[in-house]
């Protein structure tokens, strides 16, 4: 019988204790959350899509029950991801990524494309220069201060700053189940997560903008598997307009706007988000023109 319940698991990965939840049996959907987010959060679209597949929620190393690495780069996190889909014996996965978790696996599919059989980007990352300016002024902490801060929010009072980042992460915080609101706020009391995820910020973002580095909207073409792209519309982060214009570089991308999420669009609109994700994943796309490239964009942008 099917198990739809996530089940929490452990592997060896690089010598690393690498935390993973699992639901489901069939092929693999990967699912990889971004620096301000669980693994748990995935739980309800876990329990969706494991009546047709085998899906996996990774924690990325430092950012939440996996032991941290001392390179958090992209590329670095991509070898990472696929050095763990072989510790499972994980041919071909469909790669859903979340924010910076969606540049992860745009990597993964550019430096291991046998690997992902169809990608999903999330409020991704690495699309453009635009981003919020707290990440900005995230990104340009000193490393001492970096340390100070995160050592800072991780003790009880740090509540504030947790909330402070939820204003800005999500639009419709009322639709979140009160399981994903106490991983969050553990995880905001993580001590390592916070760290981590400012090195990610001091190493994807500088006082321009993300980083020319990091940025992969220039290399989308070379993805040709179908991929989806899907963005909250009210995003505060990163805006929606990123999403559309990659999804009209990619060979075989297609575009779904959120209109009421934020940044978690995932969570401020789970119904929307399955019914945009679901769809793409087990159902059969349309056929490709005779040159081989598809490429459908909607979802109310000019």
């Amino acid at each position: 019988m099917n198990d739809r319940k996530p089940t929490k698991r452990r592997v060896v990965v690089r010598g690393l204790s690498t935390l993973f939840y699992e639901a489901g049996e069939g092929s693999v959907v990967l699912l990889v959350p971004g620096i301000a987010t669980d693994p748990q959060d995935w739980f309800p679209v876990m329990t969706e899509l494991a009546l047709t597949h085998r899906v996996i929620a990774l924690s990325l190393p430092g950012l939440g029950g996996t032991s941290p690495v001392p390179d958090v780069r992209p590329v670095a996190m991509a070898s990472f991801v696929a050095d763990f889909l072989d510790v499972l014996e994980v041919d071909t996965v469909v790669a859903v990524g979340h924010s910076f978790g969606g540049l992860v696996v745009a990597e993964l599919a550019l430096r291991n494309p046998s690997e992902v059989s169809r990608l999903v980007l999330v409020d991704a990352s690495g699309l453009g220069r635009a981003v919020h300016p707290v990440a900005i002024a995230l990104a340009l902490l000193p490393e001492r201060a970096a340390d100070l801060a995160s050592a800072v929010v991780s003790l009880p009072g740090g509540a504030a700053a947790f909330v402070l980042s939820s204003n800005l992460l999500l639009r419709q915080p009322w639709r979140i189940p009160v399981t994903t609101w106490a991983a969050q706020f553990r995880l905001a009391r993580s001590r390592q997560a916070l760290r981590t995820s400012l090195e990610v910020f001091r190493q994807c973002a500088g006082i321009t903008g993300q980083r020319d580095d990091i940025i992969v909207i220039d290399r989308l073409h070379e993805i040709t598997v179908p991929t989806l792209v899907i963005w909250g519309g009210l995003d505060q982060l990163l805006p929606a307009w990123q999403g559309w214009a990659a999804a009209r570089r990619l060979p075989a991308g297609r575009f779904a706007l959120l209109a009421g999420a934020g940044h978690v669009s995932y969570l401020d609109s789970h119904e929307e988000f399955i019914d945009a994700l679901g769809s793409f994943i087990r159902d059969d796309l349309e056929p490709t023109s005779p040159n081989g490239r598809r490429n459908t964009v909607g979802g109310g942008l000019p």
